[in-house]
């Protein structure tokens, strides 16, 4: 184990040695000047936009610094009423207070005298008072989590919040929050949109060659680039695979990266990932009825369902976020002793299948994967990681 790896890579945390700025394309501006920017304009709603796992999070803390945030989640968010409240309890206030009226009344028997306790809530007000003095923005992260009428309400609260000078920036996957955002009449002309483009490999590379270089170690370019394709897009799997090529037990100081390296620290970066129930919850499937499902042959003479093939074929090579139907059912063709038995219907149907039971599920770590517009979209690329890597039960 080579302990310099730590303080260089940082796939949970702000990387520092590791930051890569990047510019979108349209324009041409890094996304730092965006995000300035935006937070420039008063009474506007910052809203940014992008694949799981692309660095939204980060860029806040780099262009807001980490002393100005105060960061929450959609998932903090379970009830219309909790919501200034929530960022009351955030920054510390104490949203509730009580008092006591106490009235006696007398007779001839005895005296009695009854307590009355009132409750109260203190004013928003007061919060963003909070916020304006001491120059926070309130970062609410995975928006997406939130129920859509919660999402709703939020933005109608943020609305006359940020005229009164509140600043708040939210971030989102796409498309999961336009009704609330985007498509809200009473945001328009109050809303600056940022839209980060998904990573390239050779922007994941720049990771790789910035920490290396601080490591002082040779790494050839086809390696930094397999490490590249492994991380799907996501700067986050980037630093956790460098990360893990340090971790490894036999790694030195001295070690010569190779093929095999990287494929040890892919292993070892997917062991602690949660997704063993996700995984098996799409590979049963719908409730059968108690009825076997239809076996299919692969080439390698193993037998798997439509569910366990579908997954199998997702993970394949080359890893994607975004899998057109017959791209997929293609891919599904290719893994099987005889292909004619796959059709785009068949894979249609177990694809919509799936959204049915996502439905049922009320746990947000299950929401990986939705059929849309005829395609498949990954929506948490370390999911898409953990299928290519886990060891197979």
């Amino acid at each position: 184990m080579d302990g310099r790896y730590k303080t260089v890579f940082k796939p949970g945390t702000y990387p520092e040695k590791t930051y890569v700025s990047r510019k979108e394309k349209i324009l041409g501006y890094t996304y730092e000047d965006r995000l300035l920017q935006s937070l420039s304009i008063e009474g506007y709603l910052t809203y940014i936009v992008g694949a799981s796992k692309c660095g939204k999070t980060v860029l806040c803390e780099k262009v807001i610094g980490a002393e100005r945030m105060v960061s929450m989640s959609g998932n903090d968010f379970t009830k219309i009423s909790d919501f200034w409240q929530g960022v009351g309890k955030k920054i510390g206030f104490e949203m509730s207070s009580s008092f006591s009226d106490k009235t006696e009344d007398y007779n001839d028997k005895s005296k009695e005298a009854s307590i009355i306790t009132k409750n109260y809530i203190n004013n928003k007000d007061k919060i963003i008072k909070y916020f304006i003095e001491n120059n926070k923005i309130l970062v609410l992260d995975d928006f997406h989590y939130a129920p859509a009428d919660i999402q709703y309400e939020i933005a109608c609260q943020l609305k006359e919040a940020i005229r009164l000078g509140f600043q708040s920036v939210i971030i989102s996957l796409p498309h999961r929050c336009d009704d609330a955002i985007r498509l809200n009449p009473d945001l328009a002309g109050r809303l600056s949109v940022i839209e980060i483009d998904a990573w390239g490999n050779d922007d994941l590379c720049e990771i790789a060659r910035k920490g290396f270089k601080e490591l002082n170690k040779k790494v050839k370019p086809e390696i930094m680039e397999r490490i590249a394709v492994e991380s799907i897009c996501s700067p986050q799997l980037m630093q956790a695979i460098c990360l893990n090529i340090g971790l490894l037990p036999d790694t030195t100081e001295k070690t010569i990266i190779n093929e095999k390296i990287v494929e040890s620290a892919c292993y070892l970066a997917s062991v602690n990932l949660p997704y063993a129930d996700v995984v098996r919850f799409f590979k049963a499937g719908p409730p059968s009825r108690g009825q076997k499902r239809l076996g299919y042959i692969l080439k390698d003479n193993t037998e798997r369902d439509i569910y366990d093939l579908l997954l199998k074929a997702i993970a394949d090579n080359p890893p994607l976020i975004e899998i057109g139907i017959t791209d997929l059912t293609n891919r599904v063709r290719n893994i099987m002793a005889d292909a004619n038995k796959i059709n785009n219907t068949k894979v249609k149907s177990a694809l919509k299948n799936w959204m049915k039971i996502l439905e049922t599920q009320g746990s947000s770590l299950y929401n990986v994967i939705e059929w849309k517009d005829e395609s498949v979209h990954i929506l948490d690329n370390h999911f898409l990681f953990y299928m290519r890597w886990k060891k197979d039960e």
